[in-house]
């Protein structure tokens, strides 16, 4: 993989790179070779462990963010790897570096950019101490997306055809995701109607299995596209990836990766 944009100014600013972490939120404009006219605001979050690095960006094109996923290798100031769009599988490469504390970004496919510009660093993480409050790594060193945090409602309908009579309802639940990696139950609802009579109820949604989760000192956190869980199992504490998930517009997909079963979730705060 080469891309002209990331060699280019390498070369012509390479004596100017000074050790500095590629780690943290990145924001900018990024744009098509092709289109300079076309300016796309985007968001670069980069993890690094070791040699090792991950993280997403975002690209906001009119109403609509899109999500890549990010994973590759570091050296020093200068990195590179694949950027997958979880909806259809599509998989690009990208090439960043550090250039005068700002980042240069490219992502394209077989050697050409698609998309590149120059990032700054997000003031929100340049803060030398986490914050669960404003930072997405929390007190246990666990990355959480911030995007997940929140209260996260699941609906499901019945019936409605002629074969039920016109009988038809509907059940949802709520569960709550914070900051700190706990889990909440937000509560539950159903609603019946037929034959001229219809039934409301609420309730405490899935309160005992809240309850295990608590008593299991479980946290939630994430690695790229994959949710995990953080628990407490025969005496240990165990890392189990649950699902993967896809968050866009205020709604959450989740894949289960034993079972392949999708839940849709909307925020409701």
């Amino acid at each position: 993989m080469h891309f002209t944009f990331i060699a280019t100014l390498l070369v012509l600013c390479s004596y100017q790179l000074v050790a500095q972490p590629l780690n943290g939120t990145w924001t900018g404009a990024l744009v098509s070779p092709a289109n300079a006219s076309a300016s796309l605001q985007s968001s670069v979050v980069l993890r690094i462990a070791g040699q090792q690095l991950s993280g997403e960006l975002r690209v906001q094109v009119a109403d609509k963010q899109d999500l890549y996923v990010l994973k590759g290798t570091t050296n020093g100031t200068q990195g590179q790897g694949t950027a997958t769009y979880p909806t259809d599988g599509s998989v690009f490469q990208f090439e960043t570096a550090l250039q005068q504390n700002q980042l240069l970004f490219a992502v394209g496919q077989n050697g050409t950019a698609i998309l590149s510009g120059t990032l700054s660093r997000s003031p929100t993480t340049a803060a030398a101490k986490p914050n669960t409050a404003t930072s997405p790594v929390g007190n246990d060193g666990l990355y959480r997306d911030p995007n997940l945090i929140g209260s996260w409602r699941t609906e499901s309908n019945y019936g409605g055809g002629v074969t039920d009579g016109g009988f038809y309802g509907s059940t949802s639940s709520t569960m709550i995701l914070r900051a700190d990696g706990t889990f909440g139950d937000g509560g539950s609802a159903g609603y019946a109607s037929g034959s001229g009579v219809s039934v409301q109820s609420s309730g405490k949604g899935n309160s005992a299995l809240y309850a295990q989760l608590a008593a299991a000192g479980a946290r939630w956190f994430t690695k790229g596209n994959l949710f995990y869980v953080r628990l407490k199992v025969n005496g240990q504490m165990q890392d189990v990836p649950s699902s993967k998930y896809y968050v866009e517009n205020g709604k959450v997909l989740l894949t289960d990766l034993k079972t392949g079963k999708k839940m849709l979730y909307v925020k409701v705060n």
